[in-house]
């Protein structure tokens, strides 16, 4: 996983490097909290909410911390 981390991130200007690291971060984390959430929840999500739940987190920081918009 890091091997392909570090591939996904290299040779990108630092900009588009930090953006695209904090996509996959939040990509990453919105699929552990799903499993999680069907797991001890019983609640499943379809590929199109967890997109909005990435979007919402990434939205909801970016308003508290600032920062530029990620797509």
């Amino acid at each position: 996983m890091e091997d392909w981390w570090k591939m996904e991130l290299a040779n990108l200007p630092k900009q588009v490097r930090r953006t695209k690291a904090a996509i996959l971060m939040y990509t990453a984390w919105n699929i552990c909290k799903a499993r999680n959430r069907w797991i001890f929840e019983g609640v499943k999500m379809d590929a199109v909410q967890m997109e909005n739940e990435i979007k919402a987190e990434i939205t909801l920081r970016r308003l508290v911390c600032g920062g530029p918009a990620i797509p």
